[in-house]
């Protein structure tokens, strides 16, 4: 699968970053492990799935930098 690196939290290096997927719209989101179940309470998470905690000004932006336009 190729992406596309759009938006992270720092320039360079690994840190929350938000990536489309190439040939798609789908988008990846690398970001904080929330492995503390209290701090997602009301939130069903089927297996396979994963929950991760980004800061808002990534998709921030997202939405002025690609939606925008």
């Amino acid at each position: 699968m190729r992406v596309t690196r759009l938006v992270g939290e720092c320039e360079k290096g690994t840190c929350a970053t938000l990536y489309r997927v190439g040939g798609t719209a789908d988008l990846l989101v690398q970001g904080y492990d929330v492995a503390d179940a209290g701090a997602v309470i009301g939130v069903e998470i089927p297996p396979g799935e994963s929950v991760v905690r980004i800061p808002a000004e990534i998709i921030e932006r997202y939405v002025r930098e690609y939606l925008a336009r």
